[in-house]
């Protein structure tokens, strides 16, 4: 794929994105987030009984990840919730693992995909 097509191919997909978002143009990452919550309360399969909630939950996901980091910059748009989950349940002795503070240099800790990449 050439430059153009590429470059043509990723402001597709930011427009789609945004519209499946009900962003405007001028839309910033928080009225991204706010968008994205509010749809997600009404599209989300445990809220929503519908056949499609799923798929639309689908589409709402990947469409906020790629925007947010392909638009907005943020790497990781669920690193917040990380953050949070590894705060709350980094010193227990189940999960195992302690979440660095900000500040000391270090990088947080990821989640495994699959527990048995561990070993």
């Amino acid at each position: 794929m050439s430059g153009t097509n590429r470059i043509r191919n990723r402001n597709y997909k930011i427009g789609r994105a945004r519209k499946l978002l009900g962003l405007g143009r001028d839309a910033t990452a928080e009225e991204a987030r706010k968008n994205y919550r509010e749809l997600a309360k009404r599209w989300h399969p445990d809220v929503n009984p519908g056949e499609e909630a799923h798929a639309r939950m689908q589409e709402l996901n990947e469409a906020y990840a790629f925007l947010m980091k392909e638009e907005f910059g943020v790497l990781d748009p669920w690193d917040e919730y990380d953050r949070w989950w590894w705060r709350q349940f980094g010193d227990d002795h189940i999960w195992g693992r302690h979440f660095p503070e900000e500040g000391r240099g270090e990088t947080p800790p990821r989640r495994p995909k699959n527990r048995l990449e561990e070993k």
